[in-house]
């Protein structure tokens, strides 16, 4: 886990949200436009020993074709899918440690500062100064931090509050990490070489998407 500095200065998120789209709910409204690649990594099921079991596990298990932009509430309303006994519903708004760690390493980031930024709404959050994220206009607070050590390995970011932030990016945007704040999923923008090993990653649950695909709300 690696504690992150809370920033005054804010210019670092005002660049971010400067570029996303401010108008409909497509993957730009998260993720700014101009990325070679675009990918979605789904929030595991997860049991109360510790255990998680991927959303396409489930799914195909159950005889049912996954699909890139499933969601949680139409996977619990279908007949034909069979979810793991014990299984608790992903978390919103953040992934858990083992898959950040996971995406941590595929993405492959360096020793430099990067930037995150996270809900001013959580309880006890740090409120202000915020930047407003679209498609919703979130209140956003700036982190940075590390995420490799000094031997390379990975480390997680958290707030103050002990959440990992919805967003993720270095200072010169060659990829970018979003969500919701309801989302059971991350959205990452990179370069193809990045995205291959973010699919090709046995830890995480991911799909390729479109920069124009619309963004569906999972907080049903």
């Amino acid at each position: 886990m690696s504690p992150l500095r809370h920033e005054i200065d804010v210019r670092p998120a005002q660049a971010v949200a400067a570029l996303l789209d401010a108008t409909g709910e497509r993957v730009t409204s998260v993720i700014p436009p101009g990325y070679e690649a675009y990918i979605r990594v789904l929030n595991p099921i997860q049991f109360r020993d510790g255990s998680v079991v991927s959303w396409t596990d489930a799914v195909l298990r159950s005889g049912v074709e996954p699909r890139a932009w499933m969601q949680w509430p139409e996977l619990v309303a279908v007949d034909d899918v069979v979810l793991p006994d014990g299984g608790v519903e992903p978390d919103m708004g953040g992934p858990p440690v083992a898959r950040a760690t996971h995406l941590i390493e595929a993405l492959r980031p360096d020793s430099g500062v990067h930037y995150f930024a996270s809900w001013a709404g959580y309880a006890t959050e740090i409120s202000e100064p915020y930047v407003a994220f679209s498609p919703y206009q979130h209140e956003m607070v700036l982190y940075s931090g590390r995420l490799i050590d000094d031997g390379g390995a990975p480390l997680v970011p958290t707030t103050a509050t002990g959440r990992v932030p919805m967003y993720w990016w270095p200072s010169d945007h060659r990829w970018l990490v979003g969500q919701d704040i309801h989302a059971r999923s991350l959205i990452v923008g990179c370069t193809q070489t990045v995205a291959r090993t973010i699919l090709e990653s046995e830890h995480l649950d991911a799909y390729p998407i479109s920069s124009s695909d619309n963004v569906r709300g999972e907080e049903f």
